[in-house]
């Protein structure tokens, strides 16, 4: 598990600085070699927090490297992802990295037949599932996959039969390979370049069948560098994943953090993410524009049902908010009347805003949509500061 070093990664570039990632395994090593957390992965179950530290993050993906191989699949070897985010997710995606294999994600929420489309036309030859529940759901569907092989479950006992098995089987089944062949983690990893397909992500298909987008580790590695240069990201932050990792927003954002040693907690669900907030009281977080937009309908909301003075106020204070933020991207001094009532407006109901997220965060990032310039204004006035991204698949 050592870190990546300024090495040539087979499409005859040099990396032009010492330690920077070429590939997305070299970002997974370069989390145990640099920060070693004890808590890089954070999933709630039976009611509390569990931790995954970066080193076990590391070993059980090449475990699950390994296993692919045993089952038979090489570098270039397609495998599919459908399910909701969770520790076991990431350690799918790098355990395909760092076997070489392409994951393709799929939404949870795709209908069965577009389920189908994916999985023939990427001609996945193995299918990381949620849990039962899904599977069981899938039968008929998965029967219309010839090219699916194995089917491996993140959650609960495999049903039983040749092609299907639980992610702890698979695991087992890679660390016997190492066992009996120690330098096969390292040597599936020496084969994969920058320049390889890393991921197949499939468009929504608005105007016509989807198509899977082909991703190299040099376009995610460039976007993960690229994004967070000129952020001081060292192993001091904490964030909470809420969006699809099937997305690549939140996939992205997901290497950033891993690759800066921050700590990530995995929201229990959409409907609990008020709550998982306010336990982890994350530093950074990552949401579509319509997560703000209902964070301010529910504020606003909040504050009409606590009478028409309330309301006013609530009124006034975002006015301020809005004054504020233009008067901060202006450059020019802040009057002093502007800033005694955005003083005021910061204890009456700022504050309340920002609790809201947890009470602890550096930043958020958006993107997927264009953000409203109301909004922008309001949550920069309020003292939660919001960067924007544009990109696309």
């Amino acid at each position: 598990m050592t870190p990546p070093t300024g090495k040539e990664d087979g499409s005859n570039r040099i990396a032009p600085i010492a330690n920077e990632p070429t590939t997305l395994a070299d970002i997974f090593l370069c989390s145990v070699a640099e920060y070693d957390l004890p808590d890089a992965l954070n999933y709630k179950a039976d009611g509390e927090w569990k931790q995954i530290s970066s080193r076990e993050m590391v070993e059980r993906a090449e475990n699950i490297a390994l296993g692919l191989d045993a089952l038979g699949l090489r570098k270039g070897d397609r495998a599919a992802i459908l399910a909701a985010n969770s520790p076991e997710w990431t350690l799918a995606d790098a355990g395909c990295q760092f076997a070489g294999v392409v994951d393709v994600p799929i939404y949870t929420t795709l209908a069965d037949e577009g389920v189908k489309y994916i999985i023939n036309d990427a001609e996945a030859r193995v299918l990381f599932l949620q849990d039962r529940t899904l599977y069981e759901r899938l039968l008929e569907t998965l029967a219309e996959c010839p090219s699916i092989e194995q089917i491996i479950l993140f959650d609960g006992e495999a049903p039983g039969g040749v092609r299907v098995s639980s992610l702890g089987e698979l695991e087992e089944r890679g660390r016997n390979l190492g066992v009996l062949q120690p330098q096969l983690a390292a040597d599936l990893r020496a084969a994969v370049s920058a320049d390889d397909t890393a991921t197949l992500i499939y468009t929504s298909g608005t105007t016509g069948e989807p198509k899977g987008v082909m991703l190299t580790h040099a376009n995610l590695i460039s976007n993960v560098i690229d994004a967070s240069e000129k952020y001081a990201l060292a192993g001091l932050d904490t964030a909470l994943s809420v969006l699809p990792l099937s997305h690549v927003f939140e996939r992205t954002g997901m290497y950033v953090y891993i690759r800066h040693g921050i700590r990530v907690h995995y929201a229990e669900s959409i409907e609990k993410t008020p709550e998982n907030l306010k336990e982890v009281r994350p530093t950074i977080f990552i949401g579509v524009p319509r997560i703000f937009e209902k964070v301010f309908e529910r504020a606003r909301l909040k504050a009409a049902q606590a009478g028409r003075v309330s309301e006013l106020m609530f009124d006034w204070a975002v006015d301020v908010a809005k004054e504020y933020a233009l008067a901060q991207a202006s450059g020019t001094p802040i009057p002093m009347a502007l800033a005694a009532k955005h003083g005021i407006a910061d204890n009456m109901v700022y504050a309340k805003l920002r609790d809201f997220f947890g009470g602890n965060l550096r930043f958020c990032i958006t993107g997927g949509a264009a953000l409203p310039d109301e909004i922008f204004l309001i949550f920069t006035g309020a003292g939660i500061s919001i960067m924007q991204g544009y990109g696309l698949t």
